[in-house]
Formats: structure tokens, sequence, C-alpha cells
């Protein structure tokens, strides 16, 4: 097969036509892969290729490979080309017990598998680019004392110092961490699937990885908070205890001292529980009223029954409830992979060559890169 055809099956997405000859390894973990990425469970898979849930099995255990011309029917269940089960090409591998979930106990073991499986791919385009273009260093403060002696204050303190941070609010918090070297990005899976995962992180791959799903990057603020949350997991947390609740409290604590330093927020915040002023005073800083509210409850003797008010005003303010779109806030969308991209292109490597060498759809490629479709659309009028 020649390479100009290879890249049209790409863009058409019909993968049946390209042949897995007997020769070729097959690479199993792959078949895994594909399945748990499109949501399917050995038993659905087998269905749709009229396969017993057995042969799925032993398929993905390396116990026998499927038949040749078998390959490009699961090619098209899973819409991926039939070179994605070429053996060889580099696959990294995440246990999602290896990663920081916000909602554990919400999250189906099924939706942590497939955000997982999600991570293993943005590292693979990672490791693609990698070998044409420098990303910017690892450059992660990590926590030196044994978890349970971390102060998640005094951690996020030790952040800001050490990046540079200047006193006041934190300007370009996404950006910021990319320029250190931690990938961020949104997950793209379906709808679904999103809804139940929430947000996520790992370092466990060698590049840190922040995952924040399209719902927590709905409004910038909680995107600004989530990425501060798993940035305290990223330092503080290299020992990963999945849904442990004092885990997420200190990346709570340290995002709001990240974001809200205590000394210089407690000379800013209202005597009151004035929900305008904390309207102000939040679209200056980048968070939302509700966490200017806990941390006027945190520095502050509010008595409860005055934040419980507060919390019931806020609710049913429309005025506090405007959505605002974290691509109107430079330097808070994640860009590094796109700009790696770009820059790659620029040294004779396109967008059809990382497909290519992915062995993905070039749409797939689009997706976790976040790179919108410029292509033109050709509209048709009956």
């Amino acid at each position: 097969m020649t390479k100009d055809s290879k890249q049209l099956s790409l863009f058409e997405g019909t993968h049946s036509k390209e042949v897995f000859r007997a020769g070729d390894a097959f690479e199993a973990a792959r078949l895994t892969q594909a399945r748990t990425l499109a949501g399917l469970t050995k038993q659905a898979l087998a269905e749709k290729l009229r396969v017993s849930p057995a042969a799925i099995g032993q398929f993905e255990s390396r116990v026998t490979p499927p038949r040749a011309e078998l390959v490009a029917e699961i090619a098209e269940v899973l819409n991926v080309p039939v070179g994605f089960f070429y053996a060889g090409r580099p696959l990294g591998r995440l246990d999602a017990a290896a990663a920081h979930f916000r909602s554990l106990r919400s999250t189906r073991s099924a939706d942590r598998a497939r955000a997982a499986t999600f991570v293993e791919q943005v590292w693979e385009l990672c490791f693609a680019l990698e070998k044409r273009i420098q990303f910017p260093e690892v450059d992660l403060p990590i926590a030196e004392a044994p978890a349970d002696q971390v102060d998640p204050v005094e951690a996020a303190r030790a952040v800001r110092r050490a990046w540079g941070v200047a006193p006041g609010p934190f300007r370009h918090l996404v950006a910021t961490l990319e320029s250190r070297g931690i990938v961020v990005t949104i997950l793209a899976l379906s709808n679904d699937a999103v809804a139940r995962v929430d947000a996520f992180s790992t370092g466990s791959l060698g590049r840190p990885i922040v995952v924040v799903t399209p719902e927590r990057a709905s409004t910038v603020y909680r995107h600004r908070f989530t990425c501060a949350h798993e940035l305290g997991h990223l330092i503080m947390h290299s020992d990963v205890a999945p849904g442990d609740l004092q885990q997420e409290r200190e990346a709570d604590a340290f995002a709001a001292e990240l974001l809200t330093p205590s000394a210089e927020i407690e000379l800013v915040l209202p005597r009151t529980l004035r929900l305008s002023e904390l309207d102000r005073i939040g679209r200056s800083w980048g968070v939302s009223p509700e966490s200017l509210i806990r941390r006027m409850q945190e520095l502050r003797p509010v008595p409860d029954t005055a934040i419980r008010r507060a919390y019931q005003r806020l609710r049913s303010a429309n005025e506090f409830q405007t959505a605002e779109p974290v691509a109107a806030y430079r330097g808070e969308m994640p860009t590094m992979l796109l700009e790696g991209q770009r820059l790659a292109e620029q040294h004779g490597f396109s967008l059809i060559d990382l497909a290519n060498e992915l062995m993905w759809p070039v749409s797939r490629v689009r997706e976790i890169l976040g790179a919108e479709d410029t292509r033109p659309k050709l509209q048709l009028v009956p």
C-alpha cells in the first residue's frame, strides 16, 4: 500500500480496505486500548464480530492472535486503521490506580479505564512530537517531606516562590503549568463517559499530565481551580491513594492557597458577605464567589448561619451564575500540544505524518491536540 493511499484512508475513516498480512505481528495491547476507548466490553465486541467472548480474551491476553482477515473487521468496528494493530510502536501503559481521580466513588471502573487509556494516547502523541521538537523541561517542585507531613498551604507558597509568581492573582495559570513542562489537556471522550469521570492527573508516565473534562472547563473559575487542585496532587501525592478524602482535601487547600494566598486575599476580602463585592474580587483574582466565601470561612470568624445564607443567596442570584468561558481568558486554554504540532509542521512533520506514525484517524489526532478542523465545509441545498 502506498503512503498516499494510507493517508486517504485515514481521512475517510474507512480502514477495512487495508490489509493485515499473516506475517505481521499483532499487538494485543492495542486491541485492549481500542476496545476500551470505544467503550465496548469483550462481550459487546464479540457480538459485533460474531465470535465468542473467549476469543476476544485470547486475542488480548496473547494466547492466540486473530486471523489476518478478522483484523480488518476489528478495525472497522473500533474505528481505527488496520495498521493501528501493528506491533513495534511505543505504547504508554497507565493503570487507572496510578491516577488521581477527583470523583472516584461516582466514577465507574470502566470509565476510569477509558480515561486512563486517553492519557496513554496523550503520552504517545507527546512521544511522537518530542522526536521532532523539544517541549519545555519538566519543572515540578515535588514536596520532599513524607505525604502525611506535607502542609498544602506551605507547598502552594513554595510553588509560587519556585516559579517566580508575582504577588496577587495567579495570572495565566494553565500557560504557566505548560511552560513548566506539564501537559494540560481537555478530555476527548463521549459525553456520557465525560460526565462520570470529572478531572484527574498522573505523573507515572514521565511527563506530568493534567486532564480536565469539558464540564470542569465550562467556566474559567472551575477550570483554574481544577488545574490547581490537580497540580497539588502532582506535587504532594506521589503515593497515589485513589479516592482518599484526605488527599482530596489537601489538594483543595493547596489550590485555594495557590490562587488566593491567605496573607494577600485576607486584606481585600469585604468585612461582610456582600455578593456583589465577592463577585468583583473574584473576577480580579480568577476565582468564583463560592471560593471566596470558603476563604472567608477559613480566614475569619464568620458565623455558620451567615455562610449558609450567603450560599443560598448565591444559588438564587442569576447575575452571579453567568458562565465565564475559558477561551475568553488568555493563558487558560491548553495550547502546548497544538503549538508543538504546529512547530513540528514548520519543520516538515505534518498532521498527516503524525496520524500515520501513530496509526490513528486524523480526527482522533485533532481531538487530542485540541485542534479545530479548519477545512471548509461543503453545504448542499436540495
